[in-house]
C-alpha cells in the first residue's frame, strides 16, 4: 500500500461501511502526521486533535474521487491547520526544515534535486554555525522556536529593534553565504 498512493479513491460512509479504507489510511499515516505536527506546534495534544481534523478533511474532500498522494495532501492539509492554529494563538510555527523536506512528495523531486537540496541544508547549517554567538542565539529562538521580537527581547534582556538587527543581519549572512555558494535561495 505504500510508495506514495496513487490510485487510491476515497468513498464515502455509505460506499465503504465498514471504513476499511479510512482505517488503512490512518494506520499508515496518523503516526508521522502527529510527530510532524506536534513539532510544529510544540504539542503532542493539539498535533494528536489537529491529526484527526486531517484525515476528515482529506475524507471529505476526496469525496469518492481518485487522490494521487495521501501522503502529501494530508500534511499539507495539517500545516494549514497547524498554521491556523499557531495563528490564532498569535504565534509563528516552529518549523524543523528536516522534518518538512522528509514529507515532501518523492516523486517530484530528481535525485540532482535531493542532493542539491541536502547540499543547500548543509551549506545553511554552516552559515548559522558561523553566526556571531548572540545572534546565532537569537536568529534560532526566531527561526526555530517561532519567537516574536518582543518575546525575544523581554528572554535576553535587550530591546526589540536589536532583536530586529540580529535577525536581518543572520538572514542576510545566511543568503550572502548561500548565493556565495553558487547556490540559489
Amino acid at each position: 500500500m505504500g510508495g506514495g498512493g496513487a490510485g487510491w479513491v476515497f468513498v464515502t460512509a455509505e460506499q465503504d461501511r465498514g471504513g476499511e479504507r479510512a482505517a488503512v489510511l490512518f494506520n499508515e499515516h496518523h503516526g508521522a502526521l502527529s510527530r510532524f505536527l506536534a513539532r510544529m506546534l510544540g504539542s503532542r495534544e493539539t498535533a494528536a486533535d489537529l491529526a484527526q481534523e486531517c484525515f476528515l478533511r482529506l475524507l471529505k474532500m476526496a469525496g469518492g474521487r481518485p487522490v494521487a498522494n495521501e501522503r502529501g495532501l494530508l500534511f499539507t492539509i495539517g500545516a494549514n491547520l497547524a498554521r491556523d492554529h499557531l495563528r490564532q494563538r498569535g504565534r509563528r510555527p516552529v518549523v524543523d526544515l528536516e522534518s518538512v523536506a522528509q514529507h515532501l512528495p518523492a516523486e517530484t523531486a530528481s535525485p540532482e534535486a535531493a542532493i542539491d537540496a541536502r547540499r543547500d541544508l548543509a551549506a545553511l547549517r554552516a552559515a548559522i554555525a558561523d553566526l556571531p554567538p548572540r545572534t546565532r542565539e537569537v536568529f534560532l529562538m526566531f527561526r526555530l522556536e517561532g519567537l516574536r521580537y518582543r518575546e525575544i527581547a523581554e528572554r535576553l534582556g535587550i530591546s526589540p529593534r536589536t532583536v530586529e538587527y540580529h535577525v536581518q543581519h543572520a538572514m542576510s549572512f545566511c543568503h550572502r553565504r548561500l548565493h556565495g555558494a553558487g547556490r540559489t535561495p
